[in-house]
């Protein structure tokens, strides 16, 4: 039977899990990092789930250790405090996988039987000596939000930053992509050298080759001395390419070239130069359509999506509002006298009613106006001013009474029920999506009880 070490300073978390699933692995316990340590060293677990905030030892420290002992066995951590940085550095040191209290049973459950996959897959393969992580130094969170898509997004940051391979950041303008690019940065075995960051739709066509690749005197009118470009400038570190769907075909097929082969030239040289970079792009674009117009190279593509990371807009994860809310106060509010320490409801609830067509570079923008406007310490309604935009609550509005209306004048008999059940699918439907199935957070979403759920979930599906 797979051995589970389970390590959480509850007791009443440890026992709920013997009871859940006793019947299925062969459970062992720990109260703390350390004892987990003792554990894992004694009883050679195949599988671990632990909690992060513990006494003596927390489990991020004690899952370091661990990989240091045994690289290739799975940890998941768990913890009632989400946030995205822990998320990241989890992920980064080598967690299987991270979950949030409460969960769902079945959740943990699928997780578990993919540990429980993999660890037969490594038994059928020779296991090779893994060198020791590298152990990188605290970071500022970058990335604002624990709603479930951003907890999943900072996970695939952190597996993806500590392997050297490019990266396209794909996601709405105003989304924060330079954002997770600096947090890829941060947690890669880069963060020591250079990160250089490149707008490239602020470059004019005729400047783009001379502004990547440099040029030599002579090159041009007016190439009076030598000029270093940024993949020179950055050689060992890291090149970030914000809206590199703007760049040219000819551009692009010099990068392309860099990619493949790790040389470029600069304009009027005759001989090419080596360069050692890690590239990340990022797009607002639907490269794959402008690959079918003829617009973007698709073997250029192909090079720079190795790992595909989707920043979502602001409308799909306002469970993070609150969050950003604060956190802008807080950047901008000691700016002020007197400062500003808060916002009242009803300016919050004007801020959750809305779409964010900006995301959060506009949510940022609002809030550092607001601040300025404000004379009383707490935001209020008339200090957030986001321009000539209708909230969303109009335009729900506007298609919520069509369809009253077709339902009326089609004659449906019960057309309240109609509507109510409608809106009840509606409502489950995006709170399951919003929470990846978990009914637990999904529940809490809705203001009902996981029973209820259940109950009506089921319904829906009959």
């Amino acid at each position: 039977m797979t051995k589970l070490l389970i390590v959480d300073d509850e007791k009443s978390v440890r026992y709920a899990f013997q009871r859940t699933f006793g019947g299925c692995f062969d459970i062992i316990t720990a109260e703390n990092g350390i004892q987990g340590l003792d554990a894992a060293d004694s009883s050679r677990p195949d599988i671990v789930l632990m909690d992060i905030r513990m006494p003596q030892m927390d489990g991020l420290t004690a899952l370091k250790r661990i990989h240091e002992q045994y690289p290739t066995l799975p940890v998941i951590m768990m913890t009632a405090y989400a946030d995205s940085a822990t998320a990241m550095r989890a992920m980064q040191e080598g967690a299987f996988d991270y979950i949030v209290k409460p969960f769902d049973n079945n959740e943990l459950r699928l997780i578990l039987d993919k540990a429980e996959a993999a660890v037969r897959v490594r038994g059928t393969l020779r296991c090779e000596c893994v060198p020791e992580a590298q152990d990188l130094p605290p970071t500022d969170e970058f990335i604002v939000g624990s709603s479930p898509v951003m907890l999943e997004v900072c996970k695939q940051i952190g597996l993806v930053a500590a392997a050297d391979l490019p990266v396209l950041i794909s996601g709405e303008t105003g989304v924060g992509k330079e954002l997770a690019a600096r947090a890829i940065y941060q947690y890669s075995g880069h963060h020591q050298r250079s990160l250089m960051v490149v707008n490239c739709a602020a470059l004019p066509d005729t400047l783009v080759e001379s502004e990547l690749f440099g040029y030599e005197p002579g090159a041009f009118t007016g190439a009076g001395k030598q000029r270093i470009g940024r993949f020179e400038q950055c050689d060992g570190g890291t090149i970030f390419l914000d809206e590199i769907g703007e760049l040219s075909l000819p551009a692009q097929a010099k990068i392309l070239r860099v990619v493949q082969e790790g040389t470029f030239e600069r304009l009027g040289a005759g001989r090419p130069l080596l360069t050692d970079i890690r590239l990340i792009a990022a797009t607002n674009r639907d490269l794959n359509e402008m690959v079918r117009d003829g617009t973007f190279r698709g073997d250029l593509l192909h090079r720079i999506n190795v790992f595909d990371l989707h920043i979502p807009p602001l409308r799909e994860r306002i469970a993070d509002l609150p969050q950003l809310v604060k956190y802008f106060i807080r950047r901008f509010g000691s700016q002020v006298s007197p400062p500003v320490t808060g916002i009242g409801a009803e300016a919050f609830d004007l801020l959750a009613d809305y779409n964010w067509p900006g995301n959060i570079r506009q949510l940022e923008n609002v809030i550092r106006r607001a601040v300025i406007l404000n004379r009383s310490g707490i935001i209020d309604q008339a200090d957030c001013l986001i321009e000539d935009h209708q909230p969303a609550a109009s335009e729900f509005s506007l298609a919520l009474s069509r369809r009253i209306d077709k339902l009326i004048t089609q004659g449906e008999s019960r057309p309240y029920h109609q509507l109510l059940a409608e809106m009840e699918t509606m409502m489950i439907d995006k709170a399951l999506a919003l929470t990846q199935g978990n009914q637990v957070r999904a529940a809490e979403l809705l203001g009902i009880n996981r029973m209820t759920l259940r109950k009506k979930t089921s319904l829906l599906i009959k």
